[in-house]
């Protein structure tokens, strides 16, 4: 990750830290995150770093919110497309 990426992290983490503070709550803090146009690998990193878990934790936190239900269903889409070629072959 260049010192660009990990600058933009930090400081999104700063922001989003008192979202997380005022509610503990995972799905708020995807929201909130989601709403200042924080996504993917960028919303795992934030999120990883505002509440202090794993890479999984994270992970597991910003798929299973509902506001990143488009994120889940690209998922296990391409997931299933994976799977399938792989018996294909």
């Amino acid at each position: 990750m260049d010192a660009a990426r990990k600058a933009r992290i930090a400081a999104l983490a700063v922001v989003a830290q008192s979202v997380w503070d005022e509610s503990h709550d995972g799905g708020a803090l995807q929201e909130f995150l989601k709403e200042i146009g924080c996504d993917g690998v960028d919303a795992v990193m934030v999120t990883r770093q505002v509440v202090g878990c794993s890479l999984g934790e994270a992970q597991q936190m910003f798929i299973t919110a509902p506001c990143r239900a488009a994120e889940l269903a690209f998922h296990n889409a391409f997931m299933e497309g994976l799977e399938r070629s792989q018996s294909d072959v």
